[in-house]
């Protein structure tokens, strides 16, 4: 498919990767009707007359870093040492669904139905990373005992802080939301983030803001609520022995470095060029039917 195949042209030239991603991005508005809207109401009243969590499978790994913290290159070491589908927003790019459904759930107040919402977008998967499941973590902790728990780490929380704010416009902003309004995921990654943030300040009592404090209060409470046996504190640097002597796997190949600073910018670009294209379109087309 389309989709799966982009990850594949990252290594080629900028403007190759900006062409299919414009392409596959404009097919999807003009299939969707240019659909923005937030997942039907009635999806939540189905959730909430089954009774009990059901799990389509289950996950064996939880990685509950924060973004920006090489989960990209534990995606792919995972992935490596056997396990899948991993589930990573941001790889394969273009998970539209997905991503309403993960701002729907971090905004869900309802922990039963929460935690419904979890199992439904989780359903088949080995592995989650980043958010939603590192957000709510206690509820995917109750959910599946059995799985493991990875903190992925920078070296410092001044580290991750400069790399969260050098990857372009911030997906929380009013600017990103408002110019890719009619691109597909712009409004719903807009939420997820917004909530995420939201969730966090509500939960460690700091500002609603990427922050060194916010970095530490994050790994101090994934350390305080997860079990030590079940937990592995892990950096990139660190490479394939203390995470294969965690899970229990063999080493294979040197440990993969991703690129996730690259996806997310090369995803924004793009929605911010079609959101201006699609924005030109709308104002046309309202000045043709006004003359009418």
């Amino acid at each position: 498919m389309e989709i799966a195949k982009l990850q594949t042209d990252m290594h080629k030239s900028n403007s190759w990767l900006y062409y299919k991603l414009s392409i596959h991005t404009l097919g999807l508005v003009l299939r969707s009707g240019i659909t923005i809207t937030s997942p039907d109401p009635k999806a939540d009243t189905k959730l909430q007359v089954t009774s009990g969590v059901h799990h389509g499978g289950t996950l064996k790994v939880i990685v509950a870093g924060l973004p920006r913290t090489g989960t990209i290159s534990m995606k792919r070491a995972l992935e490596e040492l056997g396990y899948g589908p991993c589930f990573h927003l941001a790889e394969p790019l273009c998970q539209f669904d997905n991503l309403r459904q993960s701002a729907a759930i971090v905004h869900t107040k309802d922990t039963a139905l929460r935690r419904r919402k979890l199992a439904k977008l989780l359903q088949g998967s080995e592995v989650s990373l980043e958010v939603p499941g590192s957000a709510c973590l206690p509820d995917l902790l109750e959910m599946y005992p059995d799985a493991k728990i990875i903190l992925t780490e920078r070296t410092s929380a001044a580290v991750w802080l400069r790399s969260w704010r050098g990857f372009g416009i911030d997906l929380r902003s009013d600017c990103f939301r408002w110019i890719g309004y009619w691109v597909p995921g712009v409004v719903a990654a807009n939420d997820l983030y917004r909530g995420w943030m939201q969730l966090s300040a509500e939960r460690f009592g700091i500002e609603a803001e990427p922050s060194e404090e916010l970095y530490h209060a994050h790994s101090a409470w994934v350390k305080s609520i997860v079990p030590r046996e079940r937990l592995l504190v892990f950096k990139c640097q660190d490479g394939w022995g203390p995470l294969c002597a965690f899970l229990g796997r063999q080493r294979p190949n040197p440990f993969p470095h991703g690129n996730e600073s690259g996806y997310l910018k090369y995803y924004k670009r793009v929605a911010m060029v079609l959101g201006i294209f699609l924005w030109l379109l709308v104002i046309a087309m309202g000045v043709v039917v006004s003359s009418l």
